[in-house]
């Protein structure tokens, strides 16, 4: 990442405060990844992991998966 560039550590933490629900990891590949669960068996049809390549495209996949505040400012 560049200097101009939010660290992966701000970028993280970010994630964790609009999404509660949910555990993120940045693999060795840097691949961005969000983990719930274990769901209860009456809620095994709903996602559970998202994975993407960058933040911003994560933050994308939980937003239109209805998950996150409402009101998004200043969204990556």
């Amino acid at each position: 990442m560049d200097a101009c560039s939010p660290s992966e550590e701000d970028l993280l933490a970010a994630l964790e405060a609009d999404f509660p629900a949910w555990g993120f990891i940045v693999s060795s590949k840097k691949r961005w990844w969000a983990l719930r669960g274990p769901l209860p068996i009456d809620r095994l049809q709903e996602k559970d992991v998202f994975d993407c390549d960058t933040a911003a495209e994560l933050r994308a996949a939980l937003v239109a998966d209805g998950w996150g505040r409402q009101e998004l400012e200043g969204s990556w």
